[in-house]
């Protein structure tokens, strides 16, 4: 114990008072610490040099628009309001009685207006007391009566009274008009010329820096008042947070360092200060995405609260990124938070927590990538999934598989199929990463042979093409046809990689090394009718003629490549056993499988085996195979895999990605299926079995966004896009043209049209499909589709016969419609035929030459291909009366890069004569003259014969 120093004290009291000074000290260091921590925080940092930057950048926008504004007209509009105001003073003492009288007359009809609303109240009120009193026959109604009569007179004279009132006020404003009329009419037009300039001054009146707000409102310790620096944060009540299994209104703060995030002018500028891209479509004010509805953690995922980068969860797209944020934020892995941002190329993952189950979602090409990846993959396939369901299985048919392929053809593809068809969607089962060691390579061809033979086993035998023994034609001719008729909109041939070809042109089979996988006889058949072979198929028919399939056959034939990869071990009788054996220990007890294992012979043994390897690797779920027909699919339900927690994930013994991160576990999961068996000790039914599919980093990328999007849905309805008919049509349709692959040749909404970019003149290509719905009438276009007619037969590309069941077809028109917002009743067109309109529109049809590109019957020998337009007899039958006079109008807007004229660029206004100069008269004249056409090629005489022939098959 310490000294006492006097009575009555227990301790020394001098060390107690260094003891209390030094914790005084330490204590007011600690507050000056912590007032200059909150002072300086990251946050409020960014705010000021924003503050600085929103200077500069407003400050350059004034220079730019006072350059925008013309000098000599604003000079002359000065001048003008001088004059103006000059006369004015000249007149002054008059101005200042009629302002005067102006005043007075405001005082009188505010009077007059207040009186007469005053009477009306009472007599409205009296008047409903007495229809009242009258309707239940109540005592003293002739009183009311009376009473209601005279506040009508009165009213009737009040209302005489506002009106004199009104009438003089006007009167007032008028003469005074002529003398301040012009200063007020100038003023207006240079309001209007310097709005913009006006504005920025405002804002810079706002922004600019001054004692008050940099040396008190935003001062330490008085910064709670009315700060100019302070947390943005905006609250979506229809847009929520599942917290621990309670649902919150989103909190975003992100504007709190993105301060410019939804303000045009920002764009070059590097984060946290640059705009948001295509603000028209994401948080602009016009947009359908503004900030104060959606947000910013809706889409790109992270802790919305948060307002520091590392508790924001931000996530880099590259590893230079992440290398430049590790050195200046002290960035890591999110370790607090369960949903990180995503990647910026997977934000677009996000649309499909509003957008559900559409697989095209407008200006989300990078979405609509993924979901086309993820299709072609066959991912739905094997694993189920939301938006996926019912959909053609990917691969063809192995029911008839004897009459297509050979054994040895079918082995070598099973073994390696890239080695056969490198870009073929096909993955590979064996010889991955858990089963290429060479004790596995024994087992490997013993399943692959089983597969083969149990394939070969069950092929329908009943099977005859159409045509036998068909005879051959020119490979030359053929390679031409299949490079001009719009084959590569759907197939390759060698082309580069699967990756650079893309979903849309590898979404039939590659052609490439056909000659070595099938026979002629077969390719014939299947250019001539491909439903005869496989009914379900979705490849069209092309109406070629018999010459046009030999030539073609002749060509594929040909295209003969690698065989594929030898098989790597030997296979016998025993070792048969051992597998087959192995497959039914895993089903029954080991006496049990060694008897039923001595009971099949070595035939039986080989076709069971092959049943279960097809059964364990899910063959099915891609291909119809005997046997299998109700067999449920194998892998894991991916309907909410972007929402799964990291924890539900194993890693295994993988240490070299990090264990915090889920899309770091589906780049692996995505590159090498099987890794994670690694360093594990499995008997062979024990490993996984997904395939590999020798996906590249940009695929991977892509299946990353399609499973990210995958999410739980936990947004109330408000949040979501509003039903209506038109939308619902919007989605069928595009979910039809992309799953039938329309896309893969025609232009649809800004999307697609692979073979368009193949062909030398994109005018000779498909023909852009987005205005089909006003351009086109319902009923010819349902029998085009029914039995498509050339439009334009001078062309080598050809529309082919998809043979879709009514329920799509009309699925196809209405989606069209829908685009084009032409959905509605049936309307009908009068042409109003006069003899001076009606000869009128014939004149001015020849005066324009519009034969001189437009086929009348005979197609034009003096011009050139890309001059010809379609024949004009299809008018009445085909177009949209309406879309002819848009059409005539203006070609560019609908059809931007045409070759059709602009007549009348400077509409209403126009170049000829006729009917008193009126371009839209001229217009109407020309089209009920196409209108008035007989005699083109229709579609509707084939429809029928088209329907019967689909129905048949």
């Amino acid at each position: 114990m310490a000294d006492k120093k006097s009575v009555g004290h227990a301790y020394n009291i001098d060390f107690l008072n260094v003891v209390f000074a030094a914790c005084s000290v330490f204590l007011l260091l600690s507050v000056i610490w912590m007032v200059w921590d909150d002072y300086d925080r990251e946050w409020k940092n960014t705010q000021r040099r924003f503050n600085q930057l929103e200077m500069q950048v407003t400050n350059a926008q004034l220079q730019q628009a006072g350059r925008a504004v013309d000098k000599g007209k604003l000079q002359a509009l000065e001048a003008q309001q001088k004059a103006a105001q000059k006369n004015v003073a000249s007149n002054q003492a008059k101005v200042d009685e009629l302002q005067s009288k102006q005043r007075d007359a405001d005082v009188q009809l505010f009077r007059a207006t207040q009186q007469y609303n005053a009477a009306k109240a009472t007599y409205d009120q009296d008047r409903y007391d007495f229809e009242a009193s009258r309707q239940n026959k109540e005592g003293g109604v002739d009183k009311k009566a009376a009473n209601v009569a005279e506040e009508e007179k009165q009213l009737t004279q009040l209302n005489l009274a506002l009106e004199k009132a009104t009438a003089d006020k006007d009167a007032t404003n008028q003469t005074l008009g002529q003398y301040t009329g012009e200063v007020t009419k100038i003023g207006k037009q240079i309001d209007e010329m310097t709005a913009e300039q006006t504005r920025l001054h405002k804002r810079l009146d706002v922004i600019a820096p001054s004692a008050a707000k940099d040396y008190f409102l935003n001062a330490p310790l008085l910064d709670f008042m009315a700060p100019t620096i302070k947390i943005q944060q905006i609250i979506l009540p229809n847009v929520v947070d599942d917290v621990n299994f309670i649902r919150v209104p989103k909190m975003d703060r992100c504007q709190t360092c993105h301060l410019a995030i939804d303000k045009a002018g920002y764009e070059k500028y590097p984060q946290p200060f640059t705009t948001h891209p295509n603000l028209d479509t994401y948080l602009g004010s016009k947009s359908p995405h503004t900030i104060d509805k959606i947000g910013c953690t809706v889409c790109h995922e992270g802790m919305g609260q948060s307002v520091s980068f590392r508790d924001a969860a931000h996530t880099p797209s590259t590893a230079k990124q992440k290398e430049e944020w590790e050195k200046k934020f002290g960035w890591e892995e999110p370790h607090s938070w369960d949903y990180p941002m995503l990647p910026i190329k997977m934000t677009e993952a996000s649309c499909a927590k509003c957008h559900k189950q559409e697989i095209y979602v407008p200006k989300g090409a990078r979405l609509d990538l993924a979901y086309a990846t993820f299709e072609r993959a066959g991912c739905y396939a094997c694993h189920k999934t939301k938006g996926f369901e019912n959909i053609k299985k990917p691969g063809p048919i192995l029911t008839k598989i004897d009459a297509k392929l050979s054994p040895e053809w079918v082995k070598n593809w099973i073994r390696n199929p890239k080695a056969v068809k490198p870009t073929t969607w096909m993955p590979r089962f064996f010889y991955n990463s858990n089963n290429s060691s060479p004790e596995d390579a024994v087992r490997n061809e013993v399943e692959i042979n089983a597969i083969a033979a149990y394939l070969f086993a069950n092929s329908d035998a009943t099977y005859t093409p159409a045509v036998k023994s068909p005879p051959h034609g020119d490979a030359k001719a053929g390679e031409q046809i299949v490079k001009s008729v719009g084959c590569q909109g759907c197939h390759v041939v060698g082309e580069g990689s699967r990756e650079t070809a893309g979903p849309r042109r590898t979404f039939g089979q590659p052609l490439e090394n056909l000659g070595n996988k099938t026979t002629y006889e077969w390719i014939y058949n299947w250019v001539r009718d491909p439903k005869h072979f496989s009914p379900a198929t979705y490849m069209p028919n092309l109406r070629l003629s018999d010459a046009q399939v030999a030539d073609v056959a002749t060509y594929l034939v040909g295209l003969k490549g690698a065989q594929g990869d030898a098989a790597k071990a030997t296979v016998d009788e025993k070792s048969v056993d051992a597998v087959e054996l192995d497959y039914l220990k895993n089903v029954m007890p080991v006496e049990d499988a060694k008897a039923q294992l001595a009971k099949m012979n070595a035939i039986q043994r080989q076709l069971d085996l092959g049943q279960r390897a097809i059964s364990r690797y899910g063959c099915f779920s891609c291909h119809d195979i005997k046997g299998f027909e109700n067999a449920q699919s194998i892998g894991t339900d991916l309907s909410e895999e972007g929402s799964k927690l990291v924890t539900r994930l194993d890693f295994a013994f993988i240490t070299s990605i990090p264990h915090t991160s889920k899309l770091a576990w589906f780049n692996t999961k995505l590159h090498d299926p099987r890794i994670f068996d690694q360093g594990r000790v499995l008997q062979p039914l024990e490993k996984l079995r997904m395939p590999n599919f020798d996906f590249s980093d940009e695929e991977v990328t892509r299946l990353l966004t399609a499973l990210m999007s995958f999410q739980r849905e936990i947004q109330p309805p408000a949040a979501l896009p509003v039903r209506s008919a038109r939308a619902d049509y919007l989605i069928a349709g595009r979910t039809l043209v992309h799953r039938r692959n329309c896309v893969g040749c025609h232009i649809i909404e800004g999307d697609g049209g692979d073979f368009v970019k193949l062909v030398a003149d994109s005018s000779l290509g498909p023909p852009l499909l987005t205005p089909e719905g006003a351009r086109v009438q319902p009923d010819w276009l349902y029998a085009f589709l029914r039995g498509p007619i050339p439009i334009r037969p001078w062309l080598n590309v050809k529309m082919p016969t998809f043979g879709l069941d009514d329920q799509n077809l009309n699925g196809v028109i209405r989606y069209f419609g829908a685009i084009s917002n032409t959905i509605g009743p049936f309307q009908s067109h009068e042409i109003l035929k006069t003899a001076s309109d009606e000869g009128t529109g014939k004149a001015l049809f020849e005066k324009l030459k519009c034969q001189q590109c437009h086929v009348l019957g005979a197609i034009p020998k003096d011009q050139p291909t890309a001059n010809l337009a379609p024949d004009l007899r299809m008018a009445p039958e085909r177009l949209q009366p309406e879309w002819i006079a848009l059409w005539l109008k203006k070609p560019l807007d609908i059809l931007p890069g045409t070759r059709m004229p602009m007549f009348w660029p400077d509409y209403p206004k126009s170049f000829y004569p006729e009917l008193g100069g009126n371009a839209e008269a001229q217009i109407r004249a020309i089209r009920d003259h196409l209108l008035t056409f007989k005699g083109g090629p229709s579609p509707k005489a084939g429809a029928a014969a088209a329907k019967s022939a689909n129905d048949n098959h």
